[in-house]
């Protein structure tokens, strides 16, 4: 899976450079909608979506270990 964690640090950058994330806050955001994007999700019985935690972690490591 480290080709979904390239991929995730790529859009992180893109944002950054390109994107419009030119501050900090900008910058968290821009992560946030990039991750919720790529983490595995399920939709409830109510119609939520929920994001697998256990995935988000597996993708933090992933990054981690980039190199």
């Amino acid at each position: 899976m480290s080709e979904r964690a390239q991929q995730v640090m790529e859009y992180i950058w893109q944002s950054r450079n390109n994107g419009g994330a030119d501050t900090e806050n900008k910058l968290v955001a821009a992560i946030l909608r990039i991750v919720s994007e790529n983490v595995v999700n399920y939709t409830a019985q109510n119609d939520l979506i929920v994001l697998d935690k256990n995935d988000l972690l597996n993708l933090a490591t992933e990054i981690e270990s980039l190199s």
